[in-house]
């Protein structure tokens, strides 16, 4: 018999047990259908987009070039045989060299293994923390501090030798004093089978470990250090010494970083990166063929290295922006990443010194998940690039729209309702709406704050196109710092008539009817105080001149302490002890006849009701204290956290239900909208949904959007259980006839509980819905397990008895019983 099969055989036995087995034993859900609370909204199922963890540009954005522009600065010359992520590392005479810094990896590119021996003489200057060693079995590889999946054993000049693991985090698995001596080297050793690790120290064993939780059973190896300057030397694997050294004569010059130097057959040639008549920001890049035959050119293998999908027998288009002293052919090439397979091939001719722009279209003879773009020179000339795009035909985009068509579908699918885009990014100096406008190609780069070389290739107008044809209600974020001007010509540009100024200009850029925008925040996680004041007056003056009927948000931060008086508390993120400033724009709001929303985050990284969750509530009462007849909301556009796994999963539940309960809300979404897999160089790894190039799935928090948004129904009904301190959070709603009812019932403890229902208020259901999201608290979904913990959705006739009902509820489980239709 299949194992799916055999699989589902066994969760259908254990649900017939949970609801038939139990004799009414534990906890009593009461619900009275027939008792109306109050209206649900229907936006409390949204995320929030935001290009962190290169959600946007790199994720969403169909691009799939990055570094598009060639802002990234060049590398030093590469070590030979090697891949750095970070750092700055230089080999002297056989002893490598790295300065400290958020965890550099220097990677062997010929070693990929289940087991080996790898062994490093390690040497510190200074006793100030951090640690350097051996990482192995690693994979899924990116520039930032934990942005990989691996082993890693490090010792440290604080006097330990420390094995841990990293899964896009740190966990630490052991650690063992053991003499480290500034200025000395120490022998480092490591030998493994699979999860099986010995650690050696100066040629004693130290640590030995088996690793069940987690067990990572193959990958590459290489070395790192944190926050500590660091020598390497006498590097072996499996008895082999590396040399580390560079690769000589044959470094070809100055390539933008996210690029990589091509050279084929006999071919010579020189990459320079130019900073005059550049196309864009600050520097192009040149490439030079000086001799010889064969091709020598650029890759790019998109975010990270990571490799770009190629579908076969698909087309993909493509566009270049270049100049050329004399005219020169271009070759563009869909390549295997090891370049020794050519999917599609096309040249184009540049014949100017003057910019062009000259589009293309490859068609790959073959799939590759792990594919390149080549661009080459096949003959002496010298040709500068400005920017280059490539993205799927209108096969992989999403209505048309440089949105990846697999990730857009899947948010639909989702269920998401509305969709917040901002965060952070918005906080940048250079973040401007009047830059997201225009020829893609020429909007300039930027420093964002999560990444030094951002796009504006895909931006505002680009999200309200997006929403406008996923059909959700789109809300835009804004620096704070815009001018008064700039902020009244957007909404002339989103919302007015194509007889302005700026409207013309909408309908120029392609987009003829108005956007309609309703909602705009203003900064993100504000310090809300007079200085805030006195830029929200501002700006809201000049939007509502534009068009009255905006809600402007205000974006606040985290309360983590119970506000009892709006002018004295303490527990704001942000510093502030006063809501003063947030009178000020109340009474500003009041006097100009329009209301006004507030932005509170919330941290729900745990299945439980946390201090972020509580504040939040009372900083809508102690709102309400000094309103004075204002139409004020409050809401939530980011619950947040720092993982992706079934507790952040049924923290979001906890948190939506309380809000629910609440019924003042009208909008939540929860951050992060997506994250690429394996990207997480700050901390942030909540992505609701996960990608590669040729992947997308659900983690378990996005199931939980997925859920309350199919399930909804629209007025909450009462509902509680006894005794109140048992561990469930209950909540019932039910639909406008009375004919539907649904009970949604978070289980946050290890054990299963065992309740009686009892229905009032309409007739019992003789069939229900049963939906079920339950696992390990730590678990999430992989790219090679993308159905690890998925909701399990069965048929289910409970047979009252004086309107009462049997049902045990799974251990670490969000529940979701729907009666009627």
């Amino acid at each position: 018999m299949p194992k799916k099969n055999r699989f589902a055989i066994v969760l259908a036995v254990l649900t017939l047990m949970r609801v038939i087995t139990v004799r009414g034993e534990g906890p009593e859900i009461d619900v009275d259908a027939g008792k109306v609370l109050h209206p649900v909204s229907r936006y409390l199922t949204g995320a929030c987009l935001e290009d962190v963890n290169h959600e946007v540009y790199g994720g969403l954005y169909s691009q799939m070039i990055f570094g598009e522009s060639f802002q990234e600065p060049a590398p030093a010359e590469p070590l030979a045989g090697f891949t750095e992520y970070g750092g700055g590392w230089q080999a002297t005479n056989g002893v490598l060299f790295s300065s400290k810094g958020d965890g550099p990896k220097l990677m062997h590119d010929g070693v990929s293994q289940s087991s080996g021996d790898i062994k490093v003489k390690v040497k510190f200057g200074s006793g100030e923390g951090g640690d350097a060693g051996i990482i192995f079995q690693a994979s899924q590889l990116g520039m930032g501090t934990d942005a990989f999946t691996g082993y890693e054993v490090s010792v440290a000049p604080a006097g330990y030798v420390v094995l841990g693991r990293h899964r896009q985090n740190w966990e630490s698995i052991r650690r063992v004093s053991c003499p480290v001596h500034i200025g000395k080297r120490i022998d480092l050793e490591v030998q493994y089978t699979n999860a099986s690790i010995n650690v050696l120290v100066n040629g004693s064993s130290l640590i030995q470990y088996t690793d069940t939780q987690y067990p990572l059973t193959s990958g590459q190896v290489g070395l790192r250090n944190y926050q500590q300057d660091a020598q390497f030397q006498d590097f072996k694997i499996n008895g082999e010494e590396i040399p580390l050294a560079y690769e000589g004569g044959h470094w070809p010059g100055a390539v933008s970083g996210m690029w990589r130097p091509v050279v084929t057959g006999s071919a010579s040639g020189q990459c320079e990166l130019e900073t005059s008549n550049v196309f864009v920001g600050n520097q192009s890049q040149r490439i030079t063929f000086t001799g010889g035959s064969g091709s020598f050119g650029v890759a790019n293998r998109g975010l990270n290295h990571w490799g770009m999908n190629f579908v076969g027998g698909k087309e993909y288009d493509g566009c270049l922006d270049v100049r050329a002293d004399a005219p020169v052919p271009v070759t563009l090439s869909m390549e295997s990443a090891d370049g020794s397979k050519t999917y599609a091939q096309t040249n184009v001719l540049v014949t100017s010194n003057n910019w062009e722009h000259l589009n293309f279209n490859l068609t790959p003879a073959a799939s590759d998940t792990n594919g390149q773009l080549v661009i080459t020179l096949t003959q002496p000339g010298s040709v500068v690039v400005g920017y280059a795009f490539l993205e799927p035909g209108d096969w992989g985009l999403f209505k048309g729209l440089p949105v990846r068509r697999d990730v857009a579908q899947l948010m639909i699918d989702q269920g998401i309702t509305v969709l917040r885009y901002g965060g952070s990014m918005v906080n940048a100096a250079a973040y401007r709406w009047t830059n997201m406008i225009g020829a893609r190609e020429l909007r300039p780069p930027y420093n964002g704050l999560w990444y030094p070389y951002s796009s504006y290739g895909w931006g505002i107008f680009d999200f309200l196109n997006f929403c406008e044809a996923a059909g959700f209600l789109g809300i835009p974020d804004f620096n704070i710092n815009e001018t008064p001007q700039d902020m009244a010509n957007f909404v002339e540009y989103a919302n007015g008539s194509t007889n302005t100024v700026w409207g013309a200009r909408r309908m120029a850029d392609g987009h003829p009817e108005p956007y309609n925008v309703r909602y705009m925040e203003l900064g993100n996680e504000e310090r809300v105080d007079e200085a805030y004041y006195q830029k929200f007056q501002a700006l809201a003056q000049a939007i509502w001149s534009r068009d009255t009927n905006i809600t402007l948000v205000v974006g606040d931060l985290v309360y983590s302490q119970l506000i009892t008086n709006p002018f004295s508390f303490g527990g704001a993120d942000s510093g502030i002890t006063t809501l003063a400033a947030h009178q000020k724009i109340l009474r500003l709001a009041k006097e100009n006849h329009r209301p006004v929303w507030f932005d509170v985050h919330v941290f729900d990284d745990e299945p439980a009701i946390t201090p972020s969750l509580t504040g939040m509530f009372s900083y809508d009462d102690a709102l309400a204290q000094i309103a004075d007849g204002a139409d004020y909301k409050v809401v939530v556009f980011e619950l947040n956290a720092n993982h992706p796994n079934q507790g952040r999963a049924l923290g979001n539940a906890l948190a939506i239900q309380a809000v629910m309960r609440d019924g003042r809300l009208p909008v939540v979404t929860s951050a992060n909208c997506l994250q690429p897999d394996g990207q997480n160089d700050n901390g942030w790894n909540q992505g609701l949904l996960f990608l590669n190039p040729s992947q997308v799935w659900l983690q378990p928090p996005g199931y939980v959007t997925q859920m309350f948004s199919r399930r909804y129904e629209p007025l909450l009904v009462e509902s509680k259980v006894e005794p109140a301190d048992n561990p469930l959070s209950v909540t019932a709603t039910r639909n406008q006839k009375g004919t539907a009812l649904v009970l949604m019932v978070v289980n946050p403890s290890s054990k299963p509980i065992s309740t009686t229902i009892a229905i009032r208020g309409r007739l019992p259901s003789k069939s229900a819905t049963v939906e079920e999201l339950a696992g390990d608290l730590e678990q999430a979904n992989s790219s090679d397990e993308p159905e690890r913990i998925v909701p399990h959705v069965s048929k289910w006739k409970p047979h009252f008895k004086d309107n009462k009902v049997n049902y045990t509820f799974a251990p670490n489980s969000f529940t979701v019983l729907q009666f009627g239709k």
